[in-house]
């Protein structure tokens, strides 16, 4: 295990000698490369639980899967997606792939390749996804300026209609940036467009708590892992931070602009800010733009610690967690990828859905029976699951007659 806890995983527009590459940020570094000589889509290099990095060509209809430890993809696995991917998220247990194709989003199981649900609620082209922390939530924004917020249980097992929790339709330009927080189904979701707004939002109840107006059109959003701070990259190549703690007393607030010389800004890039990322310790600021450069910041004093350039403008940001397995010879996944259907089984509802994935979760009968040696004992297998089902029907007897009980005892109560 290296001294840093996190590394860096960059993109650009050029591809020439990587698709991603891997950094120390604390030195600068280069750690690793992931090549497959062709550039990567925006907002979609994602790193599938601790054993894979995902990411979407730019110019043709497909996912590059890469293991952790290699430069060269996965060989003999082709991820074909139904067109070009404009934005792609998982979750953070790999048990579900999404990705935005036009203005349909379309997500996988990823044990199975198989296509769960398409959904078409936008007008425009899909240009930002997330998943919550706990993988309950997928929210997406559009150019056509709307967001919308999914149960991921909700659309995977209803294959008549999949209506979302919340659609806002506040932003009048395109979304540039979601940031989804964590907590579960009471997080909060915030949004940035390029109508020069920061939109928060409650994802229980689909409130709107607090609007942010500024004088820039803003194209990317971040929090630090305690939510206290917001940060938000514009157009111009500043990074506005914001304190949530001590918020504006009305919903909607006005931001005083450069010239005005108030606010905390962070001054460092020539052209619009693509991606931020923030440390875990919340100390250390990430930022990707179109000028080509990789910022490191200290936050507390807003300074650059080091700029790693790029051949090309930045698609794609991200701080993870160092696992042990980008050091490892072998690789042994904790979950299995297979190729994604490009048409899904509509009507077919046998979806088990994992709602939390620990380190020692199950995620693939397959690798179960594998290491318990009991792969090739189908009468075993047909044994344990006779006693399954005779378990499950007398816990039914048993809550059935709980039930009557109880009835009984409210009826008969004076």
């Amino acid at each position: 295990m290296k001294e840093t806890r996190e590394v860096l995983l960059t993109s650009d527009t050029s591809g020439e000698s990587w698709s991603a590459a891997m950094w120390d940020p604390l030195t600068g570094s280069m750690l690793s490369q992931f090549r497959n000589a062709s550039p990567l889509a925006s907002n979609s290099l994602q790193l599938l639980k601790d054993s894979y990095l995902l990411a979407a060509d730019a110019t043709k209809p497909r996912i590059h899967i890469w293991p952790v430890n290699s430069q060269v993809p996965l060989p003999n696995l082709r991820l074909t997606t139904p067109g070009k991917v404009s934005a792609m998220s998982c979750t953070s247990c790999g048990t579900y792939i999404a990705a935005s194709v036009d203005e349909k989003v379309f997500i996988w199981q990823t044990s199975t390749g198989r296509l769960l649900r398409t959904l078409a609620r936008h007008y425009q082209t899909v240009t930002c996804l997330k998943f919550s922390v706990d993988g309950s939530h997928l929210a997406t924004g559009g150019q056509d300026g709307l967001v919308f917020v999914y149960s991921v249980a909700g659309v995977i097992n209803n294959y008549k209609e999949a209506h979302p929790l919340h659609g806002f339709s506040d932003h009048t330009l395109a979304v540039k940036g979601i940031y989804f927080g964590a907590f579960g189904a009471r997080c909060r979701v915030v949004s940035v467009s390029l109508d020069r707004t920061a939109r928060i939002y409650d994802a229980n109840s689909g409130v709107q708590l607090l609007t942010l107006v500024l004088d820039v059109p803003l194209t990317s959003v971040c929090l630090d892992k305690r939510e206290c701070n917001m940060f938000v990259g514009c157009t111009n190549g500043h990074i506005r931070q914001f304190d949530l703690r001590s918020p504006p007393r009305g919903r909607e607030h006005h931001v005083p602009g450069d010239k005005e010389g108030k606010g905390i800004f962070f001054k460092g890039h020539t052209s619009g800010v693509n991606n931020l990322s923030v440390s875990i310790d919340c100390v250390t600021l990430v930022s990707g733009a179109a000028d080509g450069n990789v910022n490191i910041w200290n936050i507390p004093s807003r300074q650059i610690i080091r700029s790693i350039q790029h051949k090309g403008g930045i698609t794609n940001v991200l701080l993870v967690p160092h696992y042990a397995n980008f050091d490892v010879n072998i690789l042994k996944p904790k979950l299995f990828v297979k190729p994604l259907q490009r048409i899904g089984n509509e009507g077919v509802n046998d979806v088990l859905e994992i709602v939390k994935c620990g380190d020692d979760d199950l995620l693939n009968p397959e690798e179960f029976f594998e290491e318990s040696g009991e792969g090739d004992g189908n009468g075993e297998l047909e044994r344990k699951l006779s006693e399954s089902r005779a378990e499950v029907e007398r816990l039914r007897k048993i809550n059935s007659e709980m039930y009557k009980y109880g009835v009984r005892c409210l009826m008969h109560k004076k």
